[in-house]
C-alpha cells in the first residue's frame, strides 16, 4: 500500500510549497483525500457547508469528464453536473483556497489548479524532493499523491479515530481494504467491547447485557462473546471445524438457547443443516424449516431478528448470513432461551460474528487445499453475460485465456489475459463501464493477439470460485461461453459451491466433478514451496511484475506502472520486489550448497 506521512513529516511537505497553487494541490490530497485527476476538477462552485459542524465544509468532487467530449457522459440527464462523491475538508483548508480563488479571479466554475494530471503529480513530486533536502531525510523524495490519500486516511482513522465506512466513502476507494493498514486488529471481546460502547453511546442502555443475558451484568461479557471463542476453538488442533464450534459455544451460554447455520436448498431439495447446537437437526426440520423463516432472510446479505416464528419455536431470535465477501456459506441463526427480544447491541455482535465465520471457513478451505493429498476438480461452465469473459469472447469472437490471478487485497484482484483474435481496444470497449471489471492494461500485442490485465471486483466467474476457497488452475472463453477448472480440498461439499455460481450467473452448470490424486512434486506444490520464503506483499510485487512483462526486454511495464497496479508507490514496489528477489536467490544458491557439501 502506499506509504502515509505522519503529522511532521507531512507539515514539513507544505511549508517546502514554493507557490500557493502547489501548497493548496498537496492539501487538497492530504487533507481532502483527491486524486491527482479529481484535484484538477473541483472548482470552489463544488465546496458547501456541512450543516454538521462548523470546523468542516462539504466539497463535492465531480465525475472524471474529458471537456465538451464527454459533457454528456459526466452529466445527468436533467443537464446536472454528476458528482462522485463528497468528502471533507477542515475549516481551515476551505478558507484559504476561497482566498486562493478571490485573489486569483477563480469563477464558481473554474478550476483551483488548472494543469493537467501529470503536471499535479509532478507539483507533488517537485514539492517533497525540496521537501527532503530541507529535512534531511524526514520527507521522502517520492512522495505521491496517492501517498498523500493515505495520509488523509491514516489522519481520520488512526488519529481521530473517524468510523472507516466514512472515511472509505470521503476518499472513493472501492472498498475499505485500502485502509486495513491502519485498523488495529481486535479479538471476540475488543469487538464485542466496541460494540457494547457504541450502543451505550447512542444511549441505548445504561448496562451492557452480560453472558447469561440478565440486564446490570459485567459490561465484559457480553452475549455474543462465546461464539468468537468458538473462532479460536475451531482453529486449533482440535479437529473440531468452526462451522460447528460457533454455535456449540453461543448455545452453551444461558441467553441463547440454541444456534444452528443453515445452507440454501438446491432445485426444491433438503434443507442442508450444516450444524445445530441445543437442538437436532431433525426437531429443526420439523418446525417447517423448508418453508422459509429467519434463516431464508438472512441469505440475501442481511441479518432479520423476530420476536417468535414457527421455525424458531415461537421465541425471539436473529439470523445473519455467514458470508466473506461476495460468498454466502449459509445463515447462522441463534435462538434467545426466554421471551425477551434480541437488543441492538446483541444484533450488532452476531452480524460481526457471522462475518468471522464467514472468513473462518473460506481460510480453512484454502488452508486444506494447502496442505491436502488430494483435491476436487471441478469444472463450471455459463453464458452469463454479466460473466466477462463470456461477454468479451462474444462480442469480439475471441478467445480468452487466463495466464494468472494475482490477489492484490482481500477483495481486489488482477486477472494477466492472453487474448487472440482481438485487439486491445476492442477488449477496452467492452470493460468500459462495466461493474466490478476496471483499469485495463496492455501488457504485449502482436498483429492479432494481445496480452491484457483488468482489476476484478466482481463480475469475474475466476474470481467468485476464489472467494469460495478454490484454486483457479484453468479458465478459458470461446464464442461466448467460460470455462473455468478449479481445485477445492477433498471431501468439500460441491454444493454450497456450486449454489452461490448459479446465484452469480444464472445458467451456470457444474460440468465435472472429480478426485484427483495430488502428486508431491507437482508444479503447484513446488510453488508453493517457493512461495513460503516470501511475505504475501513480496509475492505479489514479483508475480504482478512477472505477470506484468516487467522482466521482459524490452519491458512490458514499467516499475511505476506495476506500482501503481499494485496501488502502492514506486519505492514500496522496488522494497518489496528487492526482498522477493533476495529471498528467491537465496533459495536457489543456499540449495546449490547444501547439494556441494554433500
Amino acid at each position: 500500500m502506499p506509504d502515509a506521512l505522519d503529522t511532521e513529516a507531512y507539515d514539513a511537505l507544505v511549508t517546502a510549497a514554493e507557490t500557493y497553487r502547489a501548497a493548496l494541490t498537496v492539501r487538497l490530497a492530504g487533507e481532502a483525500g483527491l486524486r491527482a485527476d479529481e484535484i484538477g476538477r473541483v472548482t470552489p462552485g463544488h465546496l458547501r457547508e456541512s450543516g454538521i459542524a462548523s470546523g468542516h465544509v462539504l466539497l463535492a468532487v465531480p465525475s472524471p469528464g474529458d471537456g465538451a467530449a464527454s459533457e454528456a457522459a459526466s452529466s445527468s440527464p436533467d443537464g446536472a453536473e454528476s458528482i462522485d462523491r463528497e468528502t471533507v475538508v477542515p475549516a481551515s483548508l476551505a478558507g484559504d483556497i476561497r482566498r486562493y480563488a478571490d485573489s486569483e479571479g477563480i469563477g464558481d466554475d473554474d478550476p483551483f489548479v488548472d494543469v493537467s494530471t501529470r503536471r499535479i503529480q509532478m507539483i507533488v513530486r517537485e514539492t517533497a524532493t525540496r521537501a527532503a533536502k530541507r529535512t534531511d531525510g524526514t520527507v521522502g523524495p517520492d512522495v505521491t499523491a496517492s501517498d498523500l490519500r493515505h495520509t488523509f486516511a491514516r489522519r481520520l482513522l488512526v488519529d481521530r479515530g473517524v468510523d472507516p465506512h466514512a472515511v472509505r466513502e470521503a476518499g472513493g476507494w472501492e472498498t475499505t481494504a485500502a485502509l486495513d493498514q491502519y485498523l488495529d486488529s481486535l479479538d471476540g471481546k475488543a469487538i464485542a467491547g466496541a460494540v457494547a460502547d457504541s450502543s451505550a453511546g447512542r444511549g441505548g442502555h445504561d448496562r451492557v447485557l452480560d453472558a447469561a443475558g440478565a440486564a446490570g451484568g459485567d459490561r465484559t461479557a457480553p452475549a455474543g462473546l462465546g461464539g468468537f471463542e468458538g473462532l479460536a476453538a475451531g482453529n486449533d488442533d482440535s479437529g473440531e471445524r468452526p462451522i460447528s464450534a460457533v454455535p456449540r459455544r453461543l448455545a452453551a451460554i444461558d441467553r441463547w438457547a440454541e444456534a444452528w447455520v443453515v445452507r440454501e436448498p438446491t432445485d426444491g431439495g433438503r434443507v442442508d443443516i450444516a450444524s445445530a447446537a441445543g437442538v437436532g437437526s431433525d426437531a429443526i426440520r420439523e418446525r417447517g424449516l423448508a418453508d422459509g423463516g429467519p434463516w431464508r432472510d438472512a441469505l440475501t446479505g442481511t441479518s432479520v431478528t423476530t420476536d417468535g416464528h414457527p421455525t424458531t419455536a415461537g421465541r425471539p431470535a436473529i439470523a445473519v448470513p455467514v458470508s466473506y465477501e461476495n460468498v454466502t456459506h449459509g445463515s447462522l441463526c441463534v435462538v434467545a432461551d426466554g421471551g425477551r427480544p434480541v437488543d441492538a447491541a446483541e444484533r450488532r455482535t452476531i452480524e460481526v460474528l457471522g462475518q468471522s465465520l464467514g472468513w473462518a471457513v473460506t481460510a480453512r478451505r484454502w488452508r486444506e487445499l494447502l496442505h491436502s493429498d488430494a483435491v476436487t476438480e471441478v469444472e463450471f461452465q455459463t453464458s452469463d453475460e454479466s460473466a466477462f469473459l463470456a461477454r468479451a469472447s462474444a462480442t469480439l469472437d475471441c478467445q480468452i485465456d487466463l495466464s494468472s490471478t494475482v490477489t492484490v487485497t482481500d477483495e481486489i484482484s488482477r486477472l494477466y489475459l492472453s487474448v487472440t483474435g482481438a485487439r486491445p481496444q476492442g477488449l477496452a470497449d467492452v470493460v468500459d463501464g462495466l461493474s466490478g471489471i476496471s483499469d485495463l492494461r496492455l501488457i504485449e500485442t502482436d498483429e492479432d493477439s494481445c496480452s491484457v490485465s483488468v482489476q476484478v471486483t466482481a463480475g469475474s466467474a475466476v474470481q467468485t470460485l476464489t472467494d469460495y476457497g478454490a484454486t483457479v488452475r484453468d479458465a478459458t472463453a470461446r464464442d461466448g461461453r467460460v470455462r473455468v477448472v478449479a481445485d477445492l480440498p477433498e471431501g468439500t461439499d460441491v454444493r454450497p459451491v456450486a449454489d452461490g455460481f448459479r446465484r452469480e450467473f444464472e445458467d451456470a452448470r457444474l460440468a465435472s466433478k472429480e478426485s484427483v490424486a495430488r502428486s508431491p512434486r507437482t508444479e503447484s506444490s513446488l510453488r508453493e514451496g517457493v512461495k513460503d520464503r516470501f511475505t504475501d506483499r513480496q509475492w505479489t510485487a514479483l508475480s504482478t511484475a512477472y505477470h506484468g512483462g516487467y522482466f521482459d526486454w524490452p519491458r512490458g511495464s514499467t516499475a511505476e506502472e506495476v506500482a501503481d497496479a499494485m496501488d502502492v508507490s514506486s519505492p514500496t514496489f522496488h522494497n518489496h520486489l528487492r526482498k522477493a528477489q533476495r529471498a528467491l536467490l537465496d533459495g536457489l544458491f543456499e540449495d546449490e550448497r547444501r547439494l556441494e557439501r554433500s
